[in-house]
């Protein structure tokens, strides 16, 4: 049986993850709104990425010309 080279990545990496000690690391206050705002930021970025992309999308099924972004017909 032949194991993919795939899984056998994931295996060693799992595994070398436990090698390590504990940190014992301190993490103040305004690290958890670092990370809310990482994340708030990821999902604006994707919102607008996506708005982008749905008005491509549009574009090719309709009779007009491609959007261009400058707001005229």
């Amino acid at each position: 049986m032949k194991i993919s080279s795939l899984f056998l990545f994931f295996l060693v990496f799992t595994f070398s993850l436990d090698l390590g000690a504990p940190a014992l690391a301190y993490l103040d206050p305004g690290t958890g709104a670092m990370f809310l705002q990482i994340i708030l930021g990821g999902v604006a970025g994707a919102v607008v990425i996506c708005k982008l992309y749905w008005q491509r999308f549009k574009a090719l099924f309709s009779r007009s010309g491609p959007v261009d972004g400058s707001g005229q017909e």
